[in-house]
């Protein structure tokens, strides 16, 4: 899923991680991988063994630790994919406990397999599938699957391979004071490679983010590399407001080091990042 990940708190890239420091998961930790270029989209991730932030500036309502729930204009979203027929829905959900097991363990696999790839996440240990739940959903967290769903009572015994495209997961970006800005990461599966999914799940970043509180976006880390991460965010309004030159050492590039983009995009209405350019045959 670029994505994105920073020295500050997250990432996000399309198969992006958001972070803050680049870590190493040495103990405890996930993302998903050998996907083809065109489902890359990660940045990069903060260290999850830290403890979590949750947003306390900004506009309340606050979200409140001990009952996590859904702010009430964030529902399922329907979505169509690049062939213009298939149907997929995007679905939010306030806590791990929401989500069926079997799906929060196949997205870890997903989310390791990205780690292995060695291109588009710093992390060089998986990520242990009891931990990946906690630190995914820790915030909030959408999964997108194929069909027109309009509650999230999954059943435990579905064909995820097939039937999920992909996550994201929204959170601060820094601790306190300026936790009304967010980062995200983002997974796009071995099911929905070249789909368009990527940038669906961007769009709907754009739109539920504000909606949770946030004003402006960043993305730590997200290599240059990953071109087609960096076209859909290009795409959809976010600004390219720093390099990290030298920052990563990639399988794919052995004995270089890539540079890394810093993304930023404001998330008011009417704000700088308002204009999106049409979409085109993005990989992702």
């Amino acid at each position: 899923m670029s994505h994105m990940r920073h020295s500050d708190p997250n990432s996000v890239g399309l198969k992006v991680s958001l972070g803050s420091k680049p870590w190493s998961l040495s103990h405890t930790h996930t993302q998903g991988g050998t996907l083809s270029q065109a489902a890359k989209m990660p940045a990069m991730l903060d260290d999850p063994a830290s403890p979590t932030i949750y947003r306390v500036s900004g506009a309340p309502p606050y979200p409140d630790p001990s009952k996590p729930e859904l702010p009430p204009d964030i529902v399922p979203r329907q979505v169509t994919l690049r062939d213009r027929q298939t149907v997929a829905t995007i679905i939010p959900f306030a806590s791990q406990h929401e989500v069926p097991v079997s799906l929060v363990r196949y997205l870890s696999d997903q989310l390791n397999k990205e780690i292995e790839g060695g291109d588009t996440y710093p992390m060089t240990d998986p990520m242990p599938a009891e931990k990946f739940g906690a630190y995914w959903f820790q915030n909030f967290g959408a999964i997108m699957l194929l069909g027109n769903i309009e509650r999230a009572d999954l059943s435990e015994d579905m064909d995820w391979s097939r039937e999920c495209l992909g996550s994201f997961y929204i959170k601060p970006n820094y601790p306190g004071r300026s936790s009304h800005v967010c980062n995200a990461g983002f997974l796009v599966t071995d099911a929905s490679r070249n789909r368009g999914v990527g940038r669906l799940m961007g769009e709907c970043y754009i739109d539920w983010a504000p909606k949770l509180g946030y004003t402006y976006s960043v993305f730590n880390l997200v290599y240059e590399t990953n071109v087609a991460s960096c076209k859909i965010w290009d795409a959809l309004g976010f600004k390219r407001i720093g390099r990290v030159k030298g920052c990563g050492n990639l399988k794919s590039h052995p004995g270089a080091l890539v540079d890394a983009i810093i993304y930023g995009r404001d998330m008011t209405p009417g704000g700088e990042g308002e204009e999106l350019a049409p979409q085109r045959g993005d990989a992702l």
